[in-house]
């Protein structure tokens, strides 16, 4: 089989999970045999790289840079925007050259975010199927919580047209990694539910490939954080509910493991003064998987809908127990009492008691991990995901 992967972003160049996960697929699918390209943005450390084009109209570093300082805008008024969130005709003819040079019987679409849904079209011109993956709780970006900047009177008619153009791409199938997005898109978004597959993300591969090592069961004291430091992920609320938890227990330590808007990096660190605190930073791959060996606990705060994160699964494969804010598709990763702890979002109190719940009862602690260590290991190893994703896009093929 031959796979054309477009992202707008694809590693070293990340901000979230989703182009993470992309490079596991890539990397899955060439080892079981399939040859796969990657068509995705600009950027050094991809230039001449085998098996990867960067043809499409997005400079990757300069977008991580705009992330990490105030906020991702793109110059170029009216015309811009329309260029990097409606349609853009110089992806959609980079997208078609990719197409008829590497002449693939699937293309597998990652995120439409400042590179449009453009490829798509291409993929429907040139009759070859396309299965898109869906990781963010709007496919529209017009309906997502924080739209892009567009004109107050033309944002209607934006949203609409994007609508229309992924309607007329009319991929084979949509990939959502949780029920909870699935039938979000649906109810919201009007993709067709007989197309929708939902497939959870799984543990990352050199994790899952490691031996397990012994499931936590002592003392719950060095609580962890990795994610974006955005507001949305809730680190103020960790915070909040930190800062309590330590007038019962001050034997208590917390890192965060991310990067996120400098500005707001800055409002953490003044939030967190005095307390034992650590900011870690960006991490690679190795250094975040010494993190979770370090601590003993995760807590996953977030404040939004959070589709599916690889966090819990990541934490319970290396035998963490994970505390979770039970909002968007959490709950399917985190069975509360099982394995795992769902608190309320935005409550610091609940927060802090189920982290004290931990620190207070190291039974409960051990059996928490040692159900979430078998549950990541074993239905969401990777090789298990690359299965069903394998048979996924062997299904979307046009009949021979």
């Amino acid at each position: 089989m031959r796979v054309l992967l477009v992202s707008n972003l694809y590693p070293p160049y990340w901000i979230g999970g989703y182009e993470q996960i992309a490079g596991w697929v890539a990397a899955g699918l060439k080892e079981r045999g399939h040859d796969v390209h990657v068509l995705t943005g600009r950027g050094p450390a991809l230039m001449g790289k085998p098996g990867v084009t960067t043809g499409l109209d997005l400079d990757q570093p300069a977008l991580l840079e705009m992330h990490r300082g105030n906020g991702i805008a793109f110059p170029g008024g009216l015309v811009g925007s329309m260029k990097r969130h409606v349609l853009n005709s110089g992806n959609l003819t980079a997208s078609r050259a990719a197409i008829a040079a590497f002449r693939p019987d699937v293309l597998s679409f990652w995120n439409a975010s400042f590179v449009t849904y453009s490829p798509l079209l291409a993929a429907r011109l040139d009759e070859v199927p396309a299965v898109v993956h869906l990781s963010d709780v709007a496919a529209n970006p017009f309906r997502n919580p924080h739209p892009p900047a567009f004109p107050a009177p033309l944002r209607a008619a934006a949203r609409w047209t994007v609508d229309r153009l992924v309607r007329l791409a009319r991929p084979a199938r949509f990939v959502v990694p949780s029920r909870f997005l699935r039938d979000r898109l649906v109810e919201t978004e009007g993709l067709p539910a007989d197309r929708m597959d939902v497939l959870h993300w799984p543990v990352e591969p050199s994790i899952g490939r490691s031996m397990p090592g012994t499931p936590r069961s002592g003392p719950t004291r060095r609580f962890l954080f990795v994610g974006a430091l955005v507001p949305e992920k809730g680190p103020q609320v960790l915070l909040a509910a930190f800062r309590e938890a330590m007038r019962e227990r001050p034997d208590i330590s917390l890192s965060f493991a991310g990067e996120g808007p400098r500005a707001y990096v800055a409002e953490l660190r003044a939030t967190a003064a005095g307390m034992p605190v650590r900011f870690l930073g960006r991490l690679d791959r190795a250094a975040v998987t010494r993190a979770y060996g370090e601590h003993d606990a995760v807590v996953l705060p977030s404040i939004w809908d959070e589709p599916f994160s690889v966090v819990p699964l990541e934490a319970m494969a290396l035998g963490l127990p994970v505390i979770a804010a039970a909002s968007g598709g959490t709950p399917e990763a985190v069975e509360d009492g099982r394995t795992g702890l769902l608190v309320p979002p935005r409550d610091p109190a609940a927060l802090c008691a189920a982290m004290l719940r931990l620190a207070a009862d190291p039974r409960r602690t051990a059996s928490l991990a040692a159900s979430g260590q078998a549950w990541a290991r074993g239905t969401q190893a990777f090789p298990l995901f690359m299965d069903r994703l394998e048979r996924l896009y062997q299904g979307a093929l046009r009949p021979a």
